[in-house]
């Protein structure tokens, strides 16, 4: 039988401790749905994290410059760079109002590449974060790129192929304004030299025949080859452009000067009138 009511126990009246309860029985059943501290700790590691939210931009991740161009650029190639990576390289180290990172994905969304590379100096530098010594760089880097690639004739070399003086004259393309250009050749049309004779307006550059054929008269040209540049990225010849072109072939003839051509040049390439039928040569 047990103690009687209200006896207290033997090991407590006589003043001994408790003995401690055993591990099993202090530590919760795990049949009985207990989990331990680690296993709290295990079940919480594999919850999965969070989703991007959803309103990252990710083309403008994809547009922003990395951390480490430069090792990218030596581990991969140039090609792996985006515009802005390549922009941040050229920038170099950055300011104290604005790093080179940010200054060239700003350059990068504000002027698109094609439009920056024949961008005026003085026009880069006055877009956040460039300034004069920027600009300078980025238009050097620009134009050594163009050196490059293009293979323009050069003095003494034959010139009379319309492909060939649109790569000589290529740079006009890009010109803000119409202008009006002469090129001298040889008697073996070999090219001598180029010369500007007018700049007009946006849509018009109106010149007079005696002013296009002053100095192949003066230097001995035997042939010219007349360029003129569209702004408006159409190389298409207009009215005006033929009956120029037949005034200018007229007052050619007349000095003993041999009227080669009269090729237009654009940002969407060219036209020649030789090419188009258009001049027997």
């Amino acid at each position: 039988p047990g103690p009687p009511s209200g006896a207290r126990p033997a090991r407590v009246a006589a003043g001994l401790p408790s003995p401690l309860p055993s591990p099993a029985a202090a530590a919760p059943s795990r049949a009985a749905g207990g989990n331990s501290a680690g296993t709290a700790v295990a079940e919480l590691g594999a919850v999965p994290p969070d989703p991007a939210p959803p309103d990252v931009d990710a083309a403008r991740a994809a547009r922003e410059p990395t951390d480490r161009p430069r090792e990218r650029l030596l581990a991969e190639g140039p090609r792996a760079l985006s515009d802005a990576d390549l922009l941040a390289l050229v920038l170099g180290s950055g300011t104290g109002r604005i790093s080179a990172r940010a200054a060239a994905l700003a350059l990068s969304e504000t002027m698109p590449v094609a439009e920056l590379a024949w961008a005026p100096a003085e026009v880069i530098s006055g877009l956040p974060g460039i300034g004069p010594a920027r600009a300078a760089a980025i238009a050097a880097a620009f134009e050594l790129g163009r050196r490059g690639a293009w293979a323009p004739p050069r003095r003494g070399e034959r010139c009379l192929d319309p492909a060939r003086v649109y790569e000589l004259m290529r740079p006009l393309a890009h010109a803000e304004r119409e202008e009006f250009h002469t090129v001298l050749l040889d008697v073996r049309g070999r090219l001598i030299k180029t010369v500007k004779v007018a700049e007009g307006s946006l849509t018009q550059c109106p010149v007079s025949p005696r002013d296009a054929l002053r100095e192949p008269v003066r230097i001995g040209a035997h042939g010219v080859v007349f360029v003129h540049n569209h702004p408006s990225g159409d190389p298409a010849a207009s009215v005006e452009d033929g009956d120029l072109t037949e005034r200018l072939r007229a007052a050619a003839e007349l000095v003993g000067i041999m009227a080669r051509d009269h090729v237009i040049v654009a940002t969407g390439g060219y036209f020649s009138f030789v090419e188009a039928g258009r001049w027997q040569r």
